[in-house]
């Protein structure tokens, strides 16, 4: 059976010459949780507040965890990904940059700049521990705006626990992504997890785009059940 080796060592790519703009590209994991836990807790709180039902509540939530799902894969695979043409000459301009050179001073084309910018940097340099999560001056706007667009859909009252429900997919998606490259996976879900999207990393970008959750790469047809993309160097799971 052929494996691939994936490298667990953790290394980066220079973005930007400028030092301020590089330094808004590493984010901490922790990072989501600081900024969005405190936000879900207050969501829940004014839903409680409301007089809500539990039922009513628990429904909604899993309502915004359901849609944060959806738009995981769809953002993926349509708005992180480009032409495979594209992501290979991105990939070749990467590997041949010299230390410290910036990235973003070597890569031409709108639509490679666009994907090394979005997910590129993520997919020359998977192990890279601060480029993992989405970073605040990114995830800030988008909670906004979904926050009015739930608004407007759910009305004040019901879009509380929906939008509790999907900032709390979001949280579970970058965790979940972390983990999958960072941590060795203690049991089944986390194991096939692991492999799932190892395989969209390692085998075909054009498929697995879900990492939280399968379910949308079923349905649309884009699930690689491939044998053999390993989830590290060193993985006891990997090699069984």
């Amino acid at each position: 059976m052929a494996k691939l080796y994936v490298s667990n060592k953790d290394e980066s790519v220079r973005m930007f010459r400028s030092d301020v703009l590089e330094r808004f590209t590493h984010v901490h994991h922790t990072v989501p949780l600081i900024l969005f836990v405190p936000l879900v807790a207050l969501m829940l709180f004014l839903t409680y507040r409301q007089g809500m039902g539990i039922g009513r509540a628990t429904l909604l939530f899993a309502v915004g965890v359901a849609i944060w799902s959806i738009v995981e894969y769809v953002v993926h695979r349509f708005g992180f990904h480009v032409s495979r043409e594209a992501e290979i000459k991105v990939q070749d301009t990467v590997d041949e940059l010299d230390p410290e050179q910036p990235a973003l001073a070597a890569i031409t084309g709108l639509e490679q700049l666009r994907y090394f910018v979005a997910h590129g940097v993520h997919h020359t340099h998977p192990n890279d521990t601060k480029r993992l999560v989405m970073p605040p001056i990114v995830s800030v706007p988008l909670a906004i705006l979904f926050y009015w667009i739930f608004k407007a859909v759910f009305g004040p009252v019901d879009m509380l626990p929906a939008f509790a429900g999907l900032v709390t997919g979001y949280l579970l998606y970058d965790m979940t992504h972390y983990a999958v490259h960072h941590v060795r996976p203690q049991t089944r879900l986390g194991r096939y997890l692991k492999k799932h999207h190892f395989r969209h990393h390692y085998m075909d970008p054009r498929k697995n785009y879900g990492v939280s959750s399968p379910i949308w790469d079923i349905v649309w047809g884009t699930l690689n059940r491939t044998v053999g993309a390993e989830t590290g160097p060193d993985s006891e799971e990997a090699r069984a």
